[in-house]
């Protein structure tokens, strides 16, 4: 009789983890896939690292992808930039980050010297991850519709790229980017000795950036972004301080006025409008990505989401 009990007993206990069991699978945990990998940059004897992460939750959709630009010295592994990508994931993006030329630490340090970053290296690591995206991860994302999301060097890197048509993203965030048209107003006997003497212009200036990036930045300057040249279907959104002193925010807000003035009537924008602008009070260059990181991030994510809808 004790025996029965016994066999009885077991017998339901096994029947309740079953009904448990089944409730389990009912509702699996869902696991996000990461990768980190070289990618070799195209005519140069140098690997960039790379991550791609899934979004956190799946949908039935091919999720959009946004490519993180780092600012200078910056790098993937950095806490302020982990929590940028999970925000992206967690709203539903995957995510490419990379490591600029020279950039990283350990096992995600990217080839190269830093003093050789420039702006033009700086485009062909884009250019690189750009078309890797395009070229490998269509069966996994929407690459048709890709968001770049980029920190000052990123940044102003990123609108280069886009400007010559490297790149042809839905939309572009872009957070204090390093703005030209300020070195277009340094008088041309300083621009000459900046050119010769780029190691003295650092000293003056205080900026920590290599004279190879000086010399680039002033190469690039003379023919200072073209809003002409930008227009199309990407919208952007900038993000500066108004203390800013790499990344003029007055010359930003003048900057998308003039763009606006110009923008194609034939493509839906938010708010009608494809440049837009936030200037933050009393935040200055190297601190905005830690000040206000949160609010960029939910006004990022936010335009970054009717940006698309419109367009859907």
């Amino acid at each position: 009789m004790k025996r029965l009990i016994v066999v009885v007993f077991i017998s339901l206990m096994c029947l309740i983890n079953t009904i448990a069991s089944a409730g389990t699978v009912i509702s699996p945990k869902e696991t996000q896939m990461i990768n980190e990998f070289n990618l070799p940059i195209p005519n140069e004897n140098r690997n960039i690292r790379l991550r791609f992460s899934q979004p956190q939750k799946t949908s039935k959709k091919p999720p959009q992808l946004v490519i993180i630009a780092t600012g200078l010295y910056s790098y993937m592994d950095k806490e302020s930039q982990k929590l940028l990508a999970k925000s992206y994931q967690k709203a539903g993006f995957a995510t490419l980050q990379f490591n600029f030329m020279a950039h990283g630490k350990d096992k995600n340090k990217s080839d190269g010297d830093m003093q050789n970053v420039t702006v033009s290296s700086g485009i062909k690591d884009l250019k690189a991850v750009w078309d890797y995206a395009k070229q490998n991860l269509s069966h996994k994302v929407n690459t048709d519709d890709i968001i770049i999301a980029a920190n000052s060097y990123g940044a102003i890197v990123s609108l280069i790229a886009l400007e010559q048509k490297i790149i042809s993203p839905e939309s572009m965030i872009l957070v204090a980017p390093f703005s030209l048209r300020q070195l277009k107003s340094w008088c041309l006997p300083f621009k000459l000795f900046a050119m010769l003497m780029p190691n003295l212009v650092v000293k003056m200036l205080k900026i920590p950036v290599h004279p190879a990036l000086i010399r680039d930045l002033l190469r690039y300057h003379r023919n200072a972004i073209s809003t002409k040249n930008l227009l199309g279907r990407t919208a952007i959104h900038f993000f500066v301080g108004a203390d800013d002193k790499i990344a003029s925010g007055t010359e930003i807000k003048k900057w998308c006025e003039q763009f606006n003035s110009q923008q194609p009537d034939n493509i839906p924008f938010v708010d009608n409008v494809q440049a837009h602008y936030k200037i933050y009070k009393d935040v200055p260059h190297f601190n905005i990505p830690v000040i206000v990181d949160k609010d960029i991030r939910k006004r990022s994510i936010d335009f970054i989401k009717k940006t698309h809808d419109i367009r859907s």
